[in-house]
């Protein structure tokens, strides 16, 4: 029996055990409002409110912007310059039921390179969402997506040299129940998703670069059991069991290879919200991954995943975040690297309608069966202006770098990224 079968068995059995013990819910000991973040705050003056359809409550706009970039494919030399015209729409819709919720999300965007068209692309992404509450203790919910999208030629997987972006399509759904009583709270989850990559052709020579390897299925189930010390602090554990399997079998070290793997992570966590105007959620654990094939590598080692928001002032909202996981980023030789983030963010609000934002994330990946590590950084600065209710407008800059090094670095990954760019949104 798989780790995951084992998983939903123990989470069935677990779930019939809470939920004849169920006792009356008095005060929500897990409720995190108290403070409000800059950016979740709505300023009616120069916020949209959302339209009503019948049942419904709709959000939408209309977006527009213009970012100029110094480095176009993302390389260490040759670097081409461009100016991406990027429109789209969101709309948004969720009914204002007492109880229940039905709620649905789409987004069409068409990104235009004035002077590199074979970089533009499409970005298609709609989900559908539900919510029953069974009762006053108990809720499930469900949800399906489906998204038709291409990597950034920033990602790790497109230093190879192609002549456009690759493009892939991902679905999937999820399934979740959450039980609370009082300062008890267990929360259940299945996500499965499904990935189908586009071949691509190396610049130059037309050659077809194959993605066949990377079209895979990712199935996850996680548990969290919680519990309130006091309004403020929350203790729990948690595991999550994922397998992941590929189309098609790969070609490497003259035989084939499979990239399929299993493994779990186990962690235990604080979530909290202290007087101390500080809110987050932060867990430490241990991962691990087993390869079907004896070829790659297993990994295991320490889990962590963490963010914390600080607030200073009623103006101003500071966040930390921190993680490492296991990551398959595409790259040929190599199915898994360790992936260790860190970052942190900054918003102010100037005034009512003007929010100053700026960030700083930093990310390694250090690849498990290869000779290689990449340091990525990434820095913004971005300004955002609410006219009013119709109009918002706002303007960004952004610097990216990574630097790859190990003796099995093909080419020249490494890069410096510049974009300056401004946006407009027209909401009805």
């Amino acid at each position: 029996m798989s780790n995951f079968k084992r998983f939903c068995l123990l989470s069935v059995a677990t779930g019939g055990i809470l939920a004849t013990s169920a006792s009356a819910q008095g005060q929500n000991y897990y409720s995190r409002e108290k403070y409000e973040a800059v950016l979740d705050r709505r300023q009616p003056a120069y916020d949209p409110e959302p339209i009503r359809l019948g049942a419904f409550l709709v959000d939408s706009s209309l977006n527009g912007s213009a970012t100029y970039t110094d480095n176009v494919q993302a390389t260490e030399n040759n670097e081409i310059s461009d100016t991406i015209v990027r429109i789209g729409a969101d709309v948004a819709a969720r009914t204002n039921w007492s109880v229940h919720e039905i709620g649905a999300e789409v987004s069409a965007y068409r990104s235009e390179y004035i002077d590199t068209g074979d970089e533009s692309a499409n970005d298609l992404r709609a989900r559908l969402r539900g919510r029953l509450d069974v009762n006053r203790n108990i809720s499930v919910g469900a949800a399906v997506f489906a998204q038709d999208i291409i990597e950034a030629r920033t990602d790790l997987a497109n230093a190879v040299g192609l002549d456009a972006p690759v493009e892939y399509t991902r679905m999937g759904g999820s399934l979740d129940a959450n039980y609370q009583s009082d300062r008890f709270r267990w929360y259940n989850a299945i996500d499965f998703s499904e990935e189908n990559f586009k071949d691509g052709e190396q610049a130059g020579t037309g050659i077809i670069i194959d993605q066949d390897y990377r079209d895979n299925t990712v199935t996850s189930a996680r548990s969290r059991i919680s519990y309130a010390l006091s309004p403020n602090v929350a203790v729990y554990t948690q595991a999550t069991v994922r397998e992941q399997s590929y189309d098609q079998d790969q070609l490497l070290g003259g035989a084939l290879r499979s990239r399929d793997s299993s493994g779990y992570t186990a962690v235990v966590g604080v979530d909290f919200e202290l007087n101390s105007l500080v809110r987050g959620d932060v867990n430490v654990g241990y991962l691990s991954e087993n390869k079907d094939d004896p070829f790659f590598k297993d990994v295991d080692g320490v889990s962590v995943d963490g963010r914390v928001q600080w607030f200073p002032t009623r103006l101003t909202t500071v966040g930390f975040k921190a993680g490492r996981r296991v990551v398959d980023i595409g790259v040929f030789e190599a199915p898994s690297a360790l992936q260790t983030t860190y970052g942190v963010s900054v918003d102010h609000e100037l005034r009512r309608n003007i929010i100053l934002s700026a960030s700083a994330d930093f990310s390694n990946y250090d690849y498990q069966e290869i000779n290689r590590s990449d340091d990525i950084s990434d820095y913004s600065l971005r300004a955002a202006y609410k006219m009013n209710r119709r109009v918002h407008l706002e303007t960004f800059v952004r610097h990216l770098n990574r630097d790859s090094s190990g003796n099995s670095v093909f080419g020249n990954p490494s890069f410096d990224v510049n974009l300056i760019g401004v946006g407009i949104k027209l909401f009805p």
